[in-house]
C-alpha cells in the first residue's frame, strides 16, 4: 500500500533505522510485578510493542525489505544502483550497499530464529488481554536459534532481543522468576544442549544455593 509523504525539513535524506532491542530492566520489572500478582498493562504493552517492532525488523530483513524512513511504505530492495520508495510523492532512495550496512550497524540480521520472530510478529497484534500478551513475550524471550540440519536449538535468541552483552543477557534470562516453572525448567534443559550452556552452568556454580 502506498502512503503520502510529507517532506522533512530536519532530515532531507533520512537514514534507515531499525527498531532497537529491549532494555532488560523493563522485562525484569514486568516479571517482578507479575510475581506479586500486579498486572501492569502499560508496562506489558511497552515491553510487548518494543519486541514486536524488533521482530518486524527481522521479518523485513529476512525478506530483504525496508520500511521507508520518510513515509513508512515497505518495499523490497534490489541490487540496482538506486532503490526508489514506491510511496505516493515520495522520492526517498537507498542502495543495496547502504541497506546491508544498516543491517550490520543495527545487528538486524535474524539468524536462524525466524520461526520464533515471525510467530510473535503474527500473533502479538491480535493479543488482547494482559495474560495473552505476557505469555507471548515469555515464549519469545525463551526461544532459540535452531540448526538447519537437525532442527534442534543451538543458542538463545537473547542477544537478538535485548540490549547488552550476550553473556549478561543469558544470565539475566536464567535468573528471571518463572511465569511457568515447568516451562522454565524445560528451557534450562534445552539450554544445556546449546553452545550457551556454559553461561548458565557457570551461573549455577556461582549460586549453589538456588
Amino acid at each position: 500500500m502506498s502512503s503520502s509523504c510529507p517532506r522533512s525539513t530536519h532530515e532531507p535524506h533520512p537514514r534507515i533505522r531499525w527498531a532497537p532491542r529491549l532494555r532488560p530492566v523493563l522485562l525484569k520489572r514486568l516479571y517482578e510485578l507479575d510475581a506479586q500478582g500486579i498486572h501492569d498493562i502499560d508496562l506489558c504493552d511497552k515491553v510487548g510493542t518494543t519486541l514486536f517492532a524488533r521482530c518486524q525488523t527481522y521479518v523485513l530483513v529476512s525478506q530483504y525489505e525496508v520500511q521507508c524512513p520518510r513515509c513508512h511504505t515497505p518495499f523490497a530492495i534490489t541490487e540496482e544502483d538506486e532503490n526508489l520508495c514506491p510511496g505516493d510523492n515520495c522520492d526517498w532512495t537507498t542502495t543495496a550497499a547502504d541497506y546491508r550496512e544498516s543491517v550490520r550497524n543495527y545487528q538486524a540480521w535474524p539468524g536462524r530464529a525466524m520461526d520464533a520472530f515471525r510467530s510473535y510478529y503474527d500473533r502479538y497484534a491480535s493479543a488482547r488481554t494482559y495474560r495473552e500478551k505476557i505469555l507471548l513475550i515469555d515464549q519469545l524471550v525463551h526461544s532459540f536459534h535452531v540448526s538447519e540440519k537437525t532442527d534442534e536449538p543451538v543458542k538463545s535468541v537473547a542477544s537478538k532481543l535485548f540490549e547488552g552483552n550476550k553473556k549478561d543477557v543469558v544470565r539475566f534470562l536464567d535468573e528471571l522468576s518463572a511465569l511457568d516453572p515447568e516451562e522454565k525448567e524445560r528451557w534450562r534443559r534445552r539450554m544445556g544442549e546449546t553452545i550457551d550452556r556454559g553461561i548458565v552452568e557457570r551461573r549455577k556454580a556461582q549460586s549453589p544455593g538456588e
